[in-house]
């Protein structure tokens, strides 16, 4: 059984990066006080309670991915998009999102129980991408999301997100096999 995740097509490939443009999406999210990890897993299980049947309508939603976290800054921009100074700063508030199947819109989700969930439409829009394996850490994130941002540097590309990051296995798969992204708004 495939597991749903957001359409895109990859528009410009180097190496292991990628620049790729997403179809738009409904996500749900929580923020979470706490450092990396914590906040990752807290926010989990809120959001998993929800698809699970902790909703209003006690509809079970499929599970998709990816699991997404970011750091979220207390400062915007006019496009409501996080600015951030530095990927990874432990203790502080992260945004766990699932992103919603596409079968449903804001109009027809179920109003989840627990009301500390917000959903948000994400319009079509391009990002930066990195792909890596391993059990994602603020350590690993912090590397990898630096990795990136040199590599939008390099290639003139501006960044117009702080940096998400990006889960899609179950905690049992080996750290090997793992994939997980740094992906940010270009």
């Amino acid at each position: 059984m495939a597991i749903e995740s957001p359409k895109y097509q990859t528009v410009h490939k180097d190496k292991k990066f990628e620049i790729r443009e997403y179809e738009g999406y409904i996500l749900a999210e929580v923020e979470i006080d706490g450092d990396f990890g914590s906040a990752l897993q807290k926010g989990f299980r809120v959001l998993a309670d929800y698809i699970f049947g902790a909703n209003t309508s006690r509809t079970r939603i499929n599970m998709t991915v990816p699991i997404t976290e970011q750091a979220v800054s207390r400062e915007k921009i006019d496009m409501t998009a996080p600015v951030t100074s530095s990927p990874i700063e432990e203790g502080r508030k992260y945004r766990i999102a699932f992103t919603m199947p596409s079968k449903y819109n804001l109009e027809n989700l179920p109003e989840p129980a627990n009301k500390t969930i917000s959903f948000r439409k994400a319009s079509k829009h391009k990002v930066a991408a990195l792909r890596f394996s391993g059990n994602l850490n603020s350590k690993l994130a912090a590397r990898k999301a630096k990795e990136l941002e040199i590599w939008l540097n390099e290639n003139k590309y501006s960044k117009k997100s702080g940096f998400v990051f990006a889960q899609y296995n179950p905690p049992w798969i080996p750290s090997i096999f793992r994939r997980n992204e740094v992906l940010t708004e270009v």
